[in-house]
């Protein structure tokens, strides 16, 4: 499991209301659909594989959950000077959700999993388990 923490600082999350925007419409609209920009830093190359499931936050609250469907490519487009990368979110698997980044960061420490989840800018990878799934599935709005 991943964390991807989006920013009011990129073009795309300015509020709120823009986050429900982008992955209910967006992400649809892109060639390829589901094409989820980064910038340079934000995921390894090997950091992130198809099927491996994702939080969405914004400012710690969670919004959205969903799966990847690629592995981290390089973007050609015209915007790769500010997005180097992209990976490919499934869109049939983007569910709106619930609760903060704090709790699922309790939540994994009850597991015996701690990281530093709240104060970290980076994308948080967490090991696949079945109870760490379970902490993923609960979140669904």
């Amino acid at each position: 499991m991943r964390i991807i923490k989006l920013s009011p600082k990129d073009v795309d999350f300015p509020k709120r209301e823009s986050v429900d925007e982008y992955f209910n419409n967006t992400l649809r609209g892109r060639e390829p659909v589901g094409k989820f920009l980064l910038t340079k830093g934000r995921i390894s190359a090997n950091g992130i594989a198809a099927g491996e499931t994702i939080i969405f936050s914004y400012e710690t609250e969670i919004t959205h959950i969903a799966k990847a469907s690629s592995g981290r490519r390089e973007n050609l487009d015209d915007d790769r000077e500010i997005y180097p990368y992209y990976f490919l979110v499934d869109v049939n698997t983007i569910v709106p959700a619930q609760g903060n980044l704090d709790a699922v960061e309790s939540s994994l420490a009850e597991l015996g999993i701690i990281k530093n989840i709240v104060r970290t800018q980076g994308c948080p990878l967490i090991p696949d388990t079945t109870k760490v799934a379970a902490i993923w599935h609960s979140l669904k709005m």
